[in-house]
């Protein structure tokens, strides 16, 4: 599946396979939460003056392999081209990536790392919501699925209350959790040891977020370290 990740820096060529420039950016609808294009950088003329970048609808590529896409023609088209068949403009678009994340109610959730889309539509899939460093170390990155996406509301992307029963991606907890699971077999201190450092950081994760997530590290963690006895 299609993600924001997977896009950034892929080749642009043309009919002719030659080379026309390099993804920059993935742009969201104004207010859906889907993608509609892609921003184009076309590099710089004779390594001193930087090109203009050059906007492409979404459903005007189609993936050639995995590094590559490409459009009909051999020449980037213009703005107004697209602009009309979407009805509004480029500039109206939204760089979802690194965007503020937060509940109807106001409530900081993170920030967004990556965002998968369905490949002919481009409707999004599922968001990554990094919730920082320590977040993302101690219970890894939120997995908030398209039904709890709202979209952007001219400030942030918005999703549903709801985040906050979601699972994580990984993070410390789970390799605390192995790591306790080996301890084991050299002492029940040690292991205990393992443990009280892991519930101290999620204490801490937990006075961060309203979300809770320091408790759910902990409840991850003990839950993985019975799956592993």
């Amino acid at each position: 599946m299609p993600s924001l990740s997977g896009y950034e820096r892929l080749s642009v060529v043309g009919s002719s396979g030659r080379h026309l420039g390099r993804v920059s950016a993935v742009l969201f609808h104004p207010g859906e939460p889907r993608v509609v294009g892609l921003q184009v950088d076309r590099g710089s003329i004779m390594g001193v003056i930087d090109q203009r970048p050059r906007f492409l609808r979404f459903d005007a590529v189609r993936e050639v392999d995995e590094a590559t896409l490409a459009i009909d023609g051999d020449s980037l088209p213009g703005d107004s081209a697209g602009e009309r068949a979407l009805g509004f403009s480029w500039d109206d678009t939204i760089i979802w990536h690194r965007m503020p994340v937060h509940t109807p109610d106001g409530d900081e959730v993170g920030t967004v790392h990556d965002v998968v889309f369905d490949g002919d539509s481009g409707v999004i899939e599922e968001v990554q919501v990094s919730t920082g460093a320590v977040g993302d170390m101690a219970v890894g990155r939120l997995e908030v699925p398209a039904s709890l996406v709202r979209g952007f509301d001219g400030e942030s992307v918005v999703v549903e209350a709801g985040y906050a029963e979601l699972q994580a991606t990984g993070g410390a907890a789970k390799a605390a959790a192995s790591g306790v699971t080996a301890l084991k077999e050299r002492g029940e201190q040690v292991a205990d040891g393992m443990l009280e450092v892991g519930v101290a950081a999620s204490r801490a994760l937990g006075r961060s977020f309203k979300s809770g997530m320091g408790r759910k590290a902990i409840d991850k963690m003990k839950a993985l370290m019975d799956d592993e006895e």
